[in-house]
């Protein structure tokens, strides 16, 4: 058998494994693109989509701006207590150089 055609033969076998590849990724690549239309329908779907579930959720949630008001309250009283710790704090500093300069 000549050369070349060990070559041609081989070359056939290559484009044959290619060829069989290329096929594979098509349908894998259909696939994909199958899920994808699945998700974007899941999550973009008017009436029962991820995003529709949420406005909704955001809806039942922020009513005459109830968060708003928590998250101020949250912040006034983190604010308080840090009040607390410099007027503790500035205390005990006037009373410990008080007796500092009443004892010595």
């Amino acid at each position: 058998m000549p050369q070349s055609d060990t070559t041609n033969m081989g070359m056939a076998k290559c484009l044959l494994d290619l060829s069989s590849k290329i096929e594979q990724l098509i349908v894998s690549h259909k696939e994909l693109s199958e899920n994808i239309a699945k998700i974007k329908e899941a999550i973009y779907h008017p009436d029962e989509g991820i995003y529709s579930r949420i406005r909704e959720l955001e809806r039942d949630i922020v009513k005459d701006g109830e968060v708003r008001m928590a998250k101020i309250e949250e912040t006034i009283a983190s604010v308080k207590k840090i009040q607390w710790m410099v007027v503790g704090s500035t205390v005990a500093l006037i009373v410990t150089a008080t007796f500092k300069m009443i004892s010595g």
